[in-house]
């Protein structure tokens, strides 16, 4: 697809547990993320820029941004913006959006589990068509930032998804 790159197999499934099971107890969720100025907040957010992390979500954050440089080494180069844990409960609806020029975004799916009919999938708005990735433990999503996209979430499980955003 046009501008988004997959990998797959990022963790182990025992390491997808582990990393969900700490970042799902052990983050602070603050309700408000909205994906556009004019649109009503969406799923809960754990911004690591705004709150006291800990040394094993440090540590955990570390080795996600460390995967990122060994898939793509432009990204060693490039500023880190923002930092942040989504999290969107069963049939919450989302908005498309954009995270700005000359942003690149990189997005983990971390769920324990993948089941194409409960949904879940990233959507991207490319020439008028609505094109998905699905949201497969372990798997890393690296795309511009200006393309349109909104995230859906699952019938019957939360959503949760590592945002790491950076400046080109």
């Amino acid at each position: 697809m046009q501008d988004v790159t997959v990998y797959d197999d990022i963790f182990s499934e025992d390491e997808i547990e582990k990393i969900t099971n700490t970042m799902l107890y052990n983050c602070p969720f603050f309700y408000g993320e909205r994906d556009g100025l004019y649109t009503p907040p969406s799923g809960l957010v754990c911004d690591f820029g705004k709150i006291h992390i800990n040394p094993t979500i440090e540590k955990i954050l570390n080795i996600f941004i460390n995967k990122i440089y060994e898939k793509d080494e432009k990204f060693k180069s490039m500023k880190l913006l923002r930092i942040y844990l989504n999290y969107f409960t069963p049939i919450e609806n989302t908005y498309f959006h954009t995270d700005g020029e000359n942003t690149m975004t990189c997005l983990y799916y971390i769920n324990p589990e993948h089941d194409v009919n409960e949904g879940g999938e990233t959507q991207f708005l490319i020439n008028n068509e609505i094109k998905g990735i699905q949201s497969k433990p372990g798997r890393l999503v690296i795309f511009d930032g200006s393309l349109k996209h909104r995230a859906t979430s699952f019938r019957s499980h939360p959503r949760l998804t590592l945002a790491i955003k950076f400046h080109k």
